[in-house]
């Protein structure tokens, strides 16, 4: 079954459409939403024209989590140039996305923290992910990590253990200019077309058997769906999935070589 086809699918378009409503005469705000989240409500909203009261917002820029926000109509028309973002902050107030709070977890600088390890501690006191965005680490043992306005002040209460190390949990004032940036490890290859199978292929350093091998076992998914089929185009901005193997985002596949291959540019997460 197709991920629009499901009742999780369902369920979420149902929250989207109360934001709708909710938004009357405010900004109205969702759970912190996946990237497969956002992409599939961001393709519903464009196919049915309400694209332009939304954004999605994690809290700084480079973030994966993001809130769904959905801004009145006399927001939208005081919109000049597009950007719903600092019409937002300049009517509603700097607090106009408050709704995400920052806060700071600081160790004791004798044991270093990895992400699970953040997310494990914090799932242990009972909080759903859901109101949980991005953590982002700070350097080995401190981070922010970004949350629902509705779990900050049980937090600020908490005494939280990371890998067994007592943590301070404190608000926190992003410092100016503020980015959570992405480690990647770009790719370059020439494919022979841009079908998934020989994409597959060159970012995971596969035979085109052996990756057509994971399409047709359903380990590979395109654009967060399971790919079903090996002929699939490719096209940049495509992220695709290999279980076992990782995540990448494809950037390029173009300019054709002067055998009639295609240059293909992609990144991985790392």
């Amino acid at each position: 079954m197709r991920y629009e086809e499901s009742d999780e699918f369902k369920l979420l378009c149902a929250r989207v459409d109360e934001l709708f409503d909710r938004a009357a005469g405010d900004l109205a705000a969702s759970r912190f939403l996946t990237p497969a989240e956002q992409y599939f409500t961001a393709r519903r909203l464009a196919a049915s024209g309400r694209s332009a009261r939304t954004l999605f917002f994690g809290g700084a820029p480079g973030a994966q989590r993001k809130k769904l926000f959905v801004l009145p109509d006399y927001l939208v028309a005081l919109t000049e140039d597009g950007d719903l973002f600092d019409t937002a902050r300049q009517f509603l107030g700097e607090d106009a996305f408050g709704d995400i709070q920052v806060l700071k977890l600081s160790g004791g600088g004798f044991r270093d923290f990895s992400h699970r390890d953040y997310l494990g501690s914090l799932l242990s006191l009972g909080i759903e992910r859901a109101v949980l965005g991005d953590i982002a680490p700070i350097d080995d043992y401190s981070a922010y990590i970004f949350v629902d306005r509705r779990v900050a002040g049980f937090l600020l209460g908490s005494e939280l253990r990371v890998a067994n190390d007592r943590v301070k949990v404190a608000r926190a004032a992003l410092p100016a200019g503020y980015e959570i940036v992405r480690k990647f490890k770009p790719i370059a290859d020439t494919v022979a077309s841009a079908r998934l199978d020989g994409v597959v292929a060159a970012l995971c350093n596969l035979s085109r058997e052996a990756a057509k091998e994971k399409i047709l076992s359903k380990e590979v998914e395109q654009n967060y769906e399971t790919a079903e089929k090996t002929d699939i185009p490719v096209s940049a901005g495509d992220v695709i999935s290999v279980r076992g193997i990782g995540k990448f985002e494809v950037e390029s596949v173009s300019d054709p070589t002067k055998k009639g291959r295609f240059r293909l540019i992609a990144k991985k997460y790392i």
